[in-house]
This record gives structure tokens, C-alpha cells and sequence, in this order.
């Protein structure tokens, strides 16, 4: 068997792994919504059947597998979480991170360079950091505390959204990425609230030491220019260059109008912002 035969056959098992440990998950989380439906009242097999989509047999077997009495008296409703608690708890943020590991990790095996696997696992490893967060592992030694993991939590968030803008090159050309950055900043403004950035200077360090200028501003087709006093910064910008460019700039605009003045802002507008798209999504029913 080839090498790249092998590496193929192993990606498959490991699917195949994993979409089991994803049935046992998922049918686990299903039994205990059956029975806490049922414990509070939901006696009615055939409509927990119709909700959860599964036979009546399965109700049966999931009520039994929870230790649920069908002859007891239902449960008043649970009261609502005390002052102070937590609103996520580490348990099932982990296994939310469990749940979407078995997904992502063989699909990253068969396509490490795939940008939306790219960001599907820096959704994932976020998910752990956030229980890691939540509660630190304990006899892991030293680095595990909320300051030390906070940093990598932020770590996954940008390299979400890179993956997220390479994805986006993609699908659309340089003219269109340009015509929606516009409309982004049109929409910021059009707020009253939110100042937005239209270019920047920067002084850079190279790792040679030398210090050198760098422009970042947009021709008259809103797509970013580089521009450079020095001949070591060549070359011409591409989409990922200009979408990595504006989240930059946004990003230090929002750090600027934290320090704004009520000088410098104006009413709250309440009408929908030029060129706004609403997006909609269709629920199917239980009908479905």
C-alpha cells in the first residue's frame, strides 16, 4: 500500500471514529432532553417522538436509560439560576469542543490548507480554551490560570477571521470586496456613534533593524494601496492584502472612538443604513 493510499485510509477510520463518537454524544444529549421534557410535564410519548424526531420506541428507551419513573408525578418547572452564577458552565462547553474536534479533526486531516477547515478548527480550539477558562485543568502543571489562556483564546479569534478573509478572496474579486468595505464604513458612520479609519502611517521595524514608512490608503476604487519609502516594501496588494488591511484599520478606528468626545458624535439614527441587506433564514418545521 502507498504512502498516500495509507494517509487515506487512516483519515477514513478516523472519520468513521469519529461520526460514532458523534452518534453517542448526540444520543446521549437527546435522551436527557427527552427526559427532562418528560419529568416536567411532556407525558405525551407521541408528541416527544414527533419533537425529537425519532420513533416511539426510542422515547421509550431514552426515558428508561435516564432512570425516569413514567408512573411519577411531574416535577415543578426548575428555578432560575441563582444570582451569580455562571452563565456557561466548563462541562458542556468542553463537550461542545468534543463534539465539534470529531468533526473537524479529519476533515483538517484530508485538508489541512482548506480555509473554512482552517477556521472551523480555530472554532473548535477556542471552544476548549473557553472551558479551560471557565476551569483551569488541574494537575497540569503551571500555565493553565484564566491570564495565561485568555491570550491563546485571542490567538484563535484572529486566526479565525484570517482564515474567514481567505475564504472570502474566494468568492469574490477585488472591485466587489472593495464595494463592501465601503458599504461597512457608510454603514459605521450612517450610526452617528463609530468613527471609521480611511488610512494610516505606519513606522515599521524590519528584522534587519532598519525603520522604514509604510501608507496604507485606497484608490479611487476604495481597493488599499501600499505604498512605502524605501525600496525594501515592493510589490502590488491583492484582496487578502486589502481585507487584512481594513480589519486593521477599523480595528484601531474602534480604539480611537473609545477616546471620541459627545463633540465628536451625533444622534443615534434609527433608520436603516444605506445599502443595508437583510439576511433571513427559514426554520423548517416538525412538519419537515
Amino acid at each position: 500500500m502507498t504512502e498516500l493510499n495509507e494517509a487515506a485510509r487512516v483519515a477514513a477510520l478516523s472519520e468513521l471514529v469519529a461520526w460514532a463518537a458523534r452518534r453517542e454524544r448526540f444520543s446521549a444529549d437527546r435522551a436527557a432532553a427527552v427526559a427532562a421534557a418528560w419529568r416536567t410535564g411532556t407525558r405525551n410519548v407521541a408528541e416527544l417522538a414527533r419533537l425529537a424526531r425519532v420513533s416511539r420506541d426510542t422515547v421509550y428507551a431514552d426515558l428508561a436509560a435516564r432512570g425516569v419513573d413514567r408512573d411519577a408525578p411531574a416535577e415543578e418547572t426548575p428555578a432560575a439560576p441563582a444570582a451569580g452564577e455562571p452563565p456557561l458552565r466548563a462541562d458542556t462547553v468542553r463537550h461542545l469542543a468534543g463534539v465539534a474536534d470529531s468533526v473537524v479533526r479529519p476533515a483538517y486531516a484530508r485538508a489541512p490548507d482548506d480555509p473554512l477547515v482552517g477556521v472551523a478548527l480555530a472554532a473548535t480550539r477556542a471552544l476548549g480554551t473557553v472551558a479551560d477558562v471557565l476551569e483551569p485543568p488541574s494537575g497540569q502543571g503551571p500555565g493553565w490560570t484564566p491570564r495565561e489562556t485568555l491570550p491563546g483564546l485571542a490567538e484563535e479569534g484572529e486566526k479565525l477571521a484570517r482564515h474567514s478573509r481567505r475564504a472570502l478572496t474566494s468568492q469574490a474579486g477585488p472591485d466587489e470586496l472593495a464595494a463592501d468595505t465601503d458599504s461597512y464604513r457608510q454603514a459605521v458612520l450612517h450610526g452617528g456613534r463609530h468613527a471609521v479609519a480611511e488610512g494610516a502611517s505606519l513606522a515599521l521595524t524590519l528584522p534587519t533593524g532598519e525603520s522604514v514608512t509604510v501608507r496604507l490608503e485606497r484608490d479611487e476604487a476604495g481597493r488599499t494601496l501600499l505604498t512605502s519609502d524605501s525600496p525594501l516594501v515592493a510589490g502590488d496588494t491583492d484582496a487578502l492584502d486589502h481585507l487584512e488591511a481594513e480589519a486593521a484599520l477599523q480595528a484601531l478606528a474602534r480604539v480611537a472612538t473609545r477616546h471620541l468626545t459627545d463633540a465628536a458624535r451625533v444622534g443615534r439614527r434609527k433608520d436603516a443604513a444605506p445599502g443595508n441587506r437583510l439576511r433571513t433564514r427559514t426554520i423548517p418545521g416538525n412538519e419537515d
